[in-house]
């Protein structure tokens, strides 16, 4: 199951920056890896990013709640609930991230430049009639065919 890569951009202060769009599912959630870059171990930092889904319908912006990424060396993945309006209609929704300052650090220490890089999980829709397998010592069931990784352990 490969990761599409929407983009690197480095969290702003005062402005949400807007990645590039992903497509919605008809069904469950979209599952995203957020992997912060930049970072070495002696790094000390005083920020983190919010990130959300956007999508604009009609006009009206809707916006999937927020979530905190801290500048970490593993990746992040997270499931993004798909907004009941924007569910296998088309509309193009976006990631975006804001650079947060952390209350007890506002100043100027200077802090390494980071950045964030989504990635979109694609998922492999594979017709059964397009499976070939021998059927006198193969056995395969339905259940077999998809793999539910909402539920899958190790995800957050």
């Amino acid at each position: 199951m490969p990761w599409l890569s929407l983009g690197v951009l480095a969290p702003g202060l005062k402005e949400w920056r807007t990645f590039r769009p992903a497509k919605p599912l008809a069904a469950g959630a979209a599952v995203f890896r957020v992997r912060p870059s930049g970072i070495e171990p002696a790094h000390r930092f005083k920020t983190y990013a919010l990130v959300r889904f956007k999508a604009v319908i009609d006009g009206d912006p809707i916006y999937t709640p927020t979530r905190r990424v801290y500048p970490r060396s593993e990746p992040v993945v997270m499931e993004a609930p798909i907004p009941r309006e924007v569910r296998g209609s088309g509309v193009e929704w976006r990631p975006e991230i804001l650079k947060k300052i952390y209350r007890n650090f506002r100043g100027r220490n200077p802090e390494p430049k980071w950045r964030i890089e989504i990635e979109e999980f694609v998922r492999v829709n594979v017709a059964i009639s397009e499976l070939q397998f021998d059927s006198e010592t193969t056995t395969i069931d339905r259940e077999d065919l998809t793999m539910d990784i909402t539920n899958a352990e190790g995800i957050d």
